[in-house]
Protein backbone atom coordinates (compact mmCIF):
# COMPACT_ATOMS: atom_id res chain seq x y z
CA UNK A 1 0.00 0.00 0.00
CA UNK A 2 1.56 3.35 -0.76
CA UNK A 3 0.14 6.67 0.05
CA UNK A 4 2.01 10.29 -1.88
CA UNK A 5 3.18 12.61 0.73
CA UNK A 6 2.65 16.13 0.02
CA UNK A 7 3.56 17.35 3.46
CA UNK A 8 3.12 15.56 6.42
CA UNK A 9 2.22 11.78 7.01
CA UNK A 10 1.28 9.85 10.47
CA UNK A 11 1.82 6.85 10.31
CA UNK A 12 0.31 4.24 13.02
CA UNK A 13 2.47 1.51 14.88
CA UNK A 14 0.55 -0.31 17.23
CA UNK A 15 -2.58 -0.72 15.56
CA UNK A 16 -5.01 -1.14 12.45
CA UNK A 17 -6.39 1.85 11.06
CA UNK A 18 -8.93 2.25 8.39
CA UNK A 19 -7.68 5.04 5.72
CA UNK A 20 -9.78 7.79 5.19
CA UNK A 21 -9.67 9.19 1.68
CA UNK A 22 -8.03 12.92 1.94
CA UNK A 23 -10.16 15.71 0.62
CA UNK A 24 -9.32 17.63 -2.28
CA UNK A 25 -6.49 20.27 -1.38
CA UNK A 26 -4.67 22.88 -3.22
CA UNK A 27 -1.13 22.10 -4.18
CA UNK A 28 0.56 23.64 -1.31
CA UNK A 29 -1.26 22.61 1.28
CA UNK A 30 -0.33 19.70 3.60
CA UNK A 31 -1.28 16.23 4.23
CA UNK A 32 -2.15 14.36 7.48
CA UNK A 33 -3.13 10.63 6.82
CA UNK A 34 -3.14 7.71 8.92
CA UNK A 35 -2.04 4.52 7.65
CA UNK A 36 -3.08 1.38 7.87
CA UNK A 37 0.15 -0.84 9.37
CA UNK A 38 0.90 -3.43 11.18
CA UNK A 39 2.98 -3.14 14.22
CA UNK A 40 6.02 -2.31 13.21
CA UNK A 41 9.83 -2.39 14.64
CA UNK A 42 11.76 -0.96 11.91
CA UNK A 43 11.89 2.13 9.06
CA UNK A 44 12.84 1.75 6.36
CA UNK A 45 14.24 5.04 4.16
CA UNK A 46 15.62 5.86 1.12
CA UNK A 47 16.24 8.95 -0.73
CA UNK A 48 17.55 8.77 -3.99
CA UNK A 49 17.77 12.53 -4.64
CA UNK A 50 18.88 13.48 -1.08
CA UNK A 51 17.42 15.46 1.52
CA UNK A 52 18.61 16.63 4.85
CA UNK A 53 16.97 13.85 7.64
CA UNK A 54 16.31 14.61 10.66
CA UNK A 55 14.75 11.43 13.23
CA UNK A 56 14.13 11.71 16.61
CA UNK A 57 12.68 8.75 19.30
CA UNK A 58 9.50 9.04 21.30
CA UNK A 59 7.79 7.72 23.96
CA UNK A 60 4.53 7.64 21.43
CA UNK A 61 3.56 4.53 19.37
CA UNK A 62 3.70 6.13 15.89
CA UNK A 63 5.34 7.59 13.17
CA UNK A 64 5.25 10.40 12.28
CA UNK A 65 6.78 12.12 9.11
CA UNK A 66 6.74 15.80 7.98
CA UNK A 67 8.32 16.60 4.65
CA UNK A 68 9.00 20.41 3.57
CA UNK A 69 10.81 21.79 0.46
CA UNK A 70 13.24 24.80 1.02
CA UNK A 71 11.10 25.71 4.19
CA UNK A 72 7.65 25.38 2.75
CA UNK A 73 5.09 22.80 2.17
CA UNK A 74 5.29 21.10 -1.41
CA UNK A 75 2.18 20.39 -3.58
CA UNK A 76 4.70 17.58 -5.33
CA UNK A 77 7.35 16.40 -2.94
CA UNK A 78 8.09 12.64 -5.03
CA UNK A 79 7.42 10.85 -2.30
CA UNK A 80 5.89 7.31 -1.14
CA UNK A 81 4.92 5.56 1.93
CA UNK A 82 4.23 2.08 2.55
CA UNK A 83 4.11 -0.84 4.93
CA UNK A 84 5.45 -4.64 4.23
CA UNK A 85 7.88 -7.23 5.49
CA UNK A 86 10.54 -5.38 6.12
CA UNK A 87 8.55 -2.64 8.05
CA UNK A 88 7.12 0.94 7.26
CA UNK A 89 8.82 2.35 4.05
CA UNK A 90 9.70 5.86 2.81
CA UNK A 91 10.74 6.68 -0.44
CA UNK A 92 11.80 10.13 -1.99
CA UNK A 93 12.75 9.90 -6.14
CA UNK A 94 12.45 13.98 -6.75
CA UNK A 95 15.63 14.80 -8.67
CA UNK A 96 18.03 17.03 -6.42
CA UNK A 97 18.09 19.96 -8.33
CA UNK A 98 14.31 20.51 -8.15
CA UNK A 99 14.78 21.53 -5.11
CA UNK A 100 15.88 20.93 -1.08
CA UNK A 101 13.98 18.18 0.67
CA UNK A 102 13.90 17.87 4.64
CA UNK A 103 12.39 15.28 6.06
CA UNK A 104 11.20 15.70 10.05
CA UNK A 105 10.44 12.22 11.65
CA UNK A 106 9.56 10.99 15.04
CA UNK A 107 9.72 7.02 15.62
CA UNK A 108 9.17 5.06 18.98
CA UNK A 109 11.86 5.19 21.36
CA UNK A 110 12.91 1.53 20.63
CA UNK A 111 13.09 1.25 16.79
CA UNK A 112 15.32 -0.15 13.98
CA UNK A 113 16.06 1.99 11.27
CA UNK A 114 17.53 1.25 7.83
CA UNK A 115 18.94 4.90 5.72
CA UNK A 116 20.05 5.08 2.10
CA UNK A 117 20.82 8.66 1.08
CA UNK A 118 22.13 10.24 -2.32
CA UNK A 119 23.45 13.12 0.12
CA UNK A 120 22.24 15.27 3.20
CA UNK A 121 22.73 15.97 6.48
CA UNK A 122 21.55 13.18 8.73
CA UNK A 123 20.84 14.03 12.68
CA UNK A 124 19.55 10.77 14.82
CA UNK A 125 18.89 11.58 18.57
CA UNK A 126 16.96 9.21 21.37
CA UNK A 127 16.58 5.94 19.04
CA UNK A 128 17.76 2.17 20.28
CA UNK A 129 17.99 -0.67 18.49
CA UNK A 130 19.78 -1.60 14.88
CA UNK A 131 20.51 1.83 13.28
CA UNK A 132 22.67 1.21 9.72
CA UNK A 133 22.99 3.34 6.63
CA UNK A 134 24.59 5.33 4.60
CA UNK A 135 24.85 8.29 2.89
CA UNK A 136 26.77 10.11 0.11
CA UNK A 137 27.31 13.19 1.57
CA UNK A 138 26.49 15.19 4.63
CA UNK A 139 27.62 15.30 8.06
CA UNK A 140 26.25 12.38 10.80
CA UNK A 141 24.90 13.56 14.31
CA UNK A 142 24.18 11.14 16.35
CA UNK A 143 23.01 11.69 20.16
CA UNK A 144 21.78 9.47 23.12
CA UNK A 145 21.73 6.11 20.62
CA UNK A 146 21.98 2.48 22.06
CA UNK A 147 21.68 -0.89 20.62
CA UNK A 148 24.33 -1.26 17.73
CA UNK A 149 25.23 0.78 14.83
CA UNK A 150 26.60 0.90 11.34
CA UNK A 151 26.60 4.42 9.56
CA UNK A 152 28.80 6.03 6.91
CA UNK A 153 29.21 9.19 5.31
CA UNK A 154 31.55 9.62 2.19
CA UNK A 155 32.10 12.47 2.72
CA UNK A 156 31.40 14.67 6.01
CA UNK A 157 32.15 14.93 9.66
CA UNK A 158 30.76 12.49 12.39
CA UNK A 159 29.93 13.16 15.90
CA UNK A 160 28.85 10.82 18.50
CA UNK A 161 27.78 11.78 21.77
CA UNK A 162 25.51 10.45 24.79
CA UNK A 163 25.40 6.71 23.64
CA UNK A 164 25.88 3.46 24.82
CA UNK A 165 26.43 1.67 21.06
CA UNK A 166 28.15 -1.74 19.57
CA UNK A 167 29.28 -1.12 15.98
CA UNK A 168 31.20 1.12 13.94
CA UNK A 169 30.78 4.99 12.61
CA UNK A 170 33.29 5.64 9.84
CA UNK A 171 33.12 8.65 7.47
CA UNK A 172 35.92 8.60 3.92
CA UNK A 173 37.00 12.60 4.03
CA UNK A 174 36.01 13.60 6.80
CA UNK A 175 36.50 14.28 11.27
CA UNK A 176 35.04 11.89 13.89
CA UNK A 177 34.34 12.56 17.39
CA UNK A 178 32.86 9.89 19.68
CA UNK A 179 32.25 11.76 23.33
CA UNK A 180 30.70 10.99 26.39
CA UNK A 181 30.18 6.74 24.43
CA UNK A 182 30.26 3.49 26.23
CA UNK A 183 30.67 0.12 24.69
CA UNK A 184 32.29 -1.69 22.18
CA UNK A 185 31.40 1.18 19.09
CA UNK A 186 34.16 2.49 17.03
CA UNK A 187 34.73 5.58 15.08
CA UNK A 188 37.01 5.83 11.83
CA UNK A 189 37.82 8.20 8.72
CA UNK A 190 39.58 7.84 5.79
CA UNK A 191 41.46 11.07 5.73
CA UNK A 192 40.77 12.91 8.52
CA UNK A 193 41.15 12.41 12.46
CA UNK A 194 38.97 10.20 15.07
CA UNK A 195 38.98 12.20 18.55
CA UNK A 196 37.74 10.26 21.50
CA UNK A 197 36.68 12.29 24.72
CA UNK A 198 35.29 10.39 28.22
CA UNK A 199 35.26 7.25 25.81
CA UNK A 200 34.59 3.85 27.98
CA UNK A 201 35.49 0.61 26.08
CA UNK A 202 33.52 -2.75 27.02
Amino acid sequence: MLHTLLATALVSASAHVTPVAAPSMSPRASLDTAVAAPVAKRLVVDLRAGGTLTITGSQDKLVRIRVTENGRACGDCGVTLGDGADGIQLRSTKPAAVGQLNFEIEVPEHFDLDLTSAGGAVRIEGVAGTIKGTTASGGLDLRRLSGTVDLETKRGDVTLRESYLSGRVHTVGGRVVLEDVSGSVAGSSGKGKVIERRVQRS
